[in-house]
């Protein structure tokens, strides 16, 4: 069974701690209060009769030793055995004060002695209304047996006596249940207090934060436990100092200093200062000030603040860390303009010299020369064509790096650019024997707004790699319209081949910049490795995707959605069906 949040009272159980300390100092008050009542009776026995006197002695001693038993009792009892020995005690006390009254030959006064006794133990006996019920029966049945043993009746008793002695015994439980009541309220109220207390001053002494109260002229009045922790400072070392000897002096001026705070009442003021450590060090702190100099409670003013010397510290950090990464940034970006700028300039320079050693060498290859010189310039051809295809792919790199690659809008036809680049690369297909094939949608003659240039690029450098990467198979373009507004038309191309493969690790990686399928295709097949970079950086400026499927050993399929604006309905596109 869990134990009760509240207080135990006589009425109910609960928290056991102090209420068993009250309740046994109770008893024993009471217990006393019944003690000296008896005391005063075994003094008015010395006017009794000599014959009578022995016979009151030993009723005396009776009840003093059960008293003196109580007491003994008492701190060794258990709780729930309390109540019931102290009604045992009053019930004996009253039942041996009717043998009294039988031995004076005085039932009236025994009468008296027991309303004495009732009230006495409904007034300080710590138990309520049950309980003294129980002892008032008790006390009337001592009166009954006082005036039968005594008179041999209880006729002699008028009715006027009758009902004033049960208008006493009554009110005494009436006194009883009202003491119990009003017990009850001030031991839960304390029960209250003692536990919000203890609350408060755990929550104080256990808390990050540091509460300090200082009064009207700035001296500390109050500093929370937790300042030894953060400061060095014993609490009671700091009472009475004026606040603003810890204070940095370059921050008194911004510090809220009590003496010359203007804040209003109960207004909270943030505030963020420097303070002495006891070792000499300074501590950063920021919190709140309140002024409740006119609380009665209070009567001064509150700071709540904290330490926060190490998030100062790594804000520092931060801060030197971000100018250093933007230092850093900045020579990274002029790093790259400036290789930028030298690749394009140098792409440039080298591609002026490479058209002229082209040109001069079909000029060459037009005269009449032997075959041998003529293979031999051919090679060179060859080779000027495939440097001038590396330094046009650097160049164009270099642009899209530099963000100053531009693109052009005007009227194109899809398909006759489809066309294009397919019949400009069958002579190279089929010279390796390898099938180029292309299937394009009939609404794919729709003619749009874009780069033709650049987009005849990417369709040249994926069906160029497809030839170059299969050495017996087929090669398929596909070119699908996916959806079609008034305004737009989606569409798809797909290039498939059935060459050497990439694998599921390396796809990636190969639309990165220098980098190919694997390290042997480049002394295999060429290359530079940053055409399908140019290309999916190209489809991305044109608001497009790019990506590849493909298995190792079993070709590679890849495709790119882009989306076009229509170009305008009228004759160029009625001329360009009837030329398809």
């Amino acid at each position: 069974m869990t134990e009760s949040r509240y207080p135990t009272t006589s009425h109910g159980g609960g928290d056991r701690g102090e209420s068993d300390a009250s309740l046994r100092d109770r008893a024993r008050i009471g217990s006393w209060v019944i003690f000296f009542c008896i005391a005063l009776f075994a003094l008015s026995d010395l006017r009794q009769p000599v014959d009578a006197r022995h016979g009151l002695h030993v009723v005396r001693l009776v009840q003093f030793s059960t008293l003196v038993l109580g007491f003994v009792l008492l701190p060794r009892i258990s709780r729930r055995w309390l109540v019931t020995m102290m009604i045992g005690v009053a019930g004996m006390v009253c039942l041996t004060s009717a043998l009294a009254g039988y031995l004076r030959h005085d039932p009236r006064t025994q009468v008296v002695t027991d309303i004495t006794l009732v009230l006495a133990t409904a007034v300080t006996l710590p138990w309520g209304a049950w309980p003294q019920l129980l002892c008032v029966l008790i006390a009337g049945l001592s009166m009954a047996l006082g005036a039968g043993l005594t008179d041999g009746t209880l006729g002699d008793i008028s009715p006027h006596t009758g009902v004033g002695i049960a208008v006493a015994m009554l009110s005494s439980v009436y006194i009883a249940y009202q003491f119990e009541r009003y017990r009850s309220a001030r031991d839960l109220a304390e029960w209250a207090l003692r536990r919000s207390e203890e609350r408060f001053r755990s929550l104080i002494e256990r808390g990050s934060d540091i509460i300090t109260i200082v009064d009207a002229a700035g001296v500390i009045r109050y500093e929370s436990p937790s300042v030894e922790r953060i400061l060095g400072y014993a609490p009671e070392a700091l009472l009475g100092k004026a606040a603003a000897e810890f204070i940095h002096p370059d921050d008194l001026a911004t510090s809220p200093s009590a003496p010359s705070m203007d804040l209003a009442e109960g207004v909270a003021m943030p505030f963020e200062c420097r303070v002495r450590r006891k070792d000499g060090s300074w501590c950063h702190i920021e919190g709140v000030a309140t002024n409740l100099l006119d609380q009665p409670s209070v009567e001064g003013v509150v700071f709540n603040w904290r330490d926060i010397t190490e998030r100062k510290r790594a804000e520092e950090e931060r801060t030197l860390y971000v100018r250093e990464l933007a230092k850093a940034r900045d020579q990274a970006l002029a790093s790259t303009s400036a290789k930028s700028v030298f690749l394009a300039n140098m792409s440039h320079e080298i591609r002026t010299p490479m058209n002229v050693i082209i040109g001069m060498t079909d000029m060459a290859l037009d005269g009449d020369i032997p075959p041998e010189p003529r293979e031999h310039l051919g090679s060179v051809r060859s080779a000027a064509i495939a440097l001038l295809g590396i330094i046009n792919d650097i160049l164009d790199y270099s642009k899209i790096e530099a963000g100053k690659l531009t693109l052009e809008q005007v009227d194109l036809s899809l398909r006759r650019t489809l066309d294009e680049v397919v019949a400009l690369l069958t002579p190279s297909a089929r010279a390796k024997q390898v099938a180029l094939v292309c299937d394009a949608s009939a609404s794919l003659r729709v003619r749009v707004k874009g780069d033709p240039g650049r987009l005849r690029q990417v369709l040249t450098n994926l069906i160029g790699n497809a030839i170059r990467f299969t050495e017996i198979g087929t090669v398929a373009v596909d070119a699908r319209v996916l959806h079609e507004t008034s305004t737009d038309v989606a569409v798809r191309v797909t290039v498939r081949d059935s060459g050497i493969g990439i694998s599921r690790e390396r796809q990636a990686a190969i639309f990165e910049s220098f980098t190919q399928a694997d390290d042997s295709t480049t002394s295999r097949y060429g290359g530079t490795g940053l055409g399908l970079t140019i290309c999916r950086q190209l489809i991305e400026l044109m608001g497009g995707h790019m990506g590849v499927e493909s298995e190792l050993g079993s070709g590679s399929t890849f495709w790119f959605d882009l989306t076009f604006e229509k170009a305008a309905s009228g004759a160029p596109a009625m001329r360009e069906q009837l030329r398809a």
